[in-house]
């Protein structure tokens, strides 16, 4: 019986040594999965999902003063060192960098000056999420009068 209790105690320790493993193995995957609880609970127009420490998500949208709705895509990498999030535009062809202020060369839309955040401060995707309303209001008043109405900084 001694025998028994004692493979068994091993067989915990190997348990518990396993489950630390996958949590030091998942810990790039941690940011993530907590943008994605808060983006679930504040923003449910968007799916989310995490794949390979990413969170992806799409979503419609139509603000309050725009006369389309707008499908949306995300990805947000804590591991990129500048930007953490890109934000697509993905049902409106016109769109495109070099035509339309404020995008990146990726099509991904340029909701903030980066210089503008402190590099000590870690920014959240979640808090970002707002721009994009606000961004896509600025684009339809842009393309009706062809003046960027919001604060810029050109590029």
């Amino acid at each position: 019986m001694d025998i028994k209790v004692s493979h068994i105690e091993i067989m915990v320790v190997n348990i518990d040594l396993k489950s630390k493993l996958n949590i030091i193995i998942n810990r790039k995957f941690t940011a993530a999965y907590i943008q994605q609880y808060h983006i679930e609970k504040h923003f449910p127009w968007l799916n989310t999902i995490v794949k390979e420490g990413k969170l992806l998500g799409k979503g419609k949208i139509k603000p309050k003063g725009c006369k389309k709705e707008y499908e949306i895509l995300i990805v947000y990498d804590i591991n990129n060192t500048l930007r953490k999030e890109r934000v697509f535009v993905i049902n409106d062809s016109q769109i495109q960098f070099d035509k339309t202020p404020h995008l990146y060369p990726d099509n991904s839309l340029c909701l903030y000056y980066p210089e503008d955040i402190p590099q000590h401060l870690d920014l959240n995707f979640i808090d970002v999420i707002p721009w994009i309303s606000e961004w896509l209001v600025i684009y339809e008043l842009w393309k009706k009068y062809g003046v960027w109405l919001a604060d810029e900084v050109k590029h």
